[in-house]
């Protein structure tokens, strides 16, 4: 499976829920509210039966601004087929570190995936403007797959750079030009955890326009406060988490969940959900 393969489950994930396959997952303004009481809160829907495995990354994030996080990204998929049944199984990696660098900051990101016994791997550069949302100012991304007999597929390969300059998006994919216009602040899926764990507060609220994987524009975003999710941890008890959902064009509701300490633990978000499991400085 090739990068724009992989991009395309956004685009099933909403198919399915149009036919019924799977819940729309709303955001209210009360997280533990729920159509179907009996399958938790909206914002941990997607991965009730991961969240009989998980335990919170306890590491402190540090004072410094600087971190490296890596997240398990955990698929939602029915169980045998059957309605009313669904299961978790872990499917990659994605690591995140950011750094300050002046009145910049750097993100490196790096993620692994395995569909269908295809090794997915993508590697992306960013460099923002330091400010409350961080935009976008210039990156570069590669990306490629390997066969089940771990071989290369050339077909796969793909090599990215662009630029964002007030609001002017520009990307060059090996000799192919294309760009889009924005009228917000421009992030990615990798950068707005930043904001939340820099900002985030009962009364925070951004807009903004994604570029999701750095390619994919969706415009209008906004990130709002959605309350408390009680969740039940493997080893007993529950914690609160505080969530916030992103709602706008082009996505299904995104859920940041994140604890007392400001670390966002759980990102869901339909088929696949973010499951923090290492923080290191």
């Amino acid at each position: 499976m090739d990068r724009r393969q992989f991009l395309k489950t956004g685009v099933i994930a909403a198919a399915l829920a149009g036919a019924g396959r799977l819940p729309l997952l709303s955001a209210q303004t009360e997280a533990g509210s729920s159509i179907d009481a009996s399958t938790g809160p909206h914002a941990v829907k997607p991965i009730r039966d991961h969240l009989t495995r998980f335990s919170p990354a306890k590491t402190p994030l540090g004072k410094g601004g600087d971190y490296a996080l890596a997240y398990d990204i955990v698929h939602w998929n029915w169980v045998n087929n059957r309605p009313g049944t669904s299961g978790n199984s872990v499917l990659g990696r994605v690591g995140i570190e950011r750094r300050a660098a002046g009145d910049r900051v750097i993100y490196e990101v790096n993620q692994r995936t395995r569909i269908g016994g295809v090794d997915n791997f993508l590697d992306a550069r960013v460099v923002c403007e330091a400010g409350d949302l961080n935009p976008l100012g210039e990156w570069t991304l590669s990306s490629y797959s390997k066969s089940v007999k771990g071989e290369l597929d050339p077909l796969s390969s793909l090599s990215e750079k662009g630029t964002c300059d007030h609001g002017r998006i520009r990307i060059e994919s090996d000799g192919h030009k294309y760009g889009f216009n924005a009228g917000n602040s421009v992030v990615t899926q990798w950068t707005v955890l930043d904001f939340l764990m820099r900002r985030a507060n009962p009364a925070s609220s951004a807009k903004f326009d994604l570029l999701e994987d750095l390619s994919l524009f969706k415009p209008d975003q906004e990130l709002v406060y959605d309350g408390v999710t009680p969740v039940e941890l493997k080893r007993g008890g529950i914690v609160e988490l505080q969530t916030y959902a992103q709602t706008g064009q082009g996505v299904l509701p995104i859920h940041y969940l994140l604890d007392g300490q400001g670390r966002p633990q759980l990102v869901t978000n339909s088929i696949l959900s973010w499951s923090l499991s290492q923080i290191s400085h």
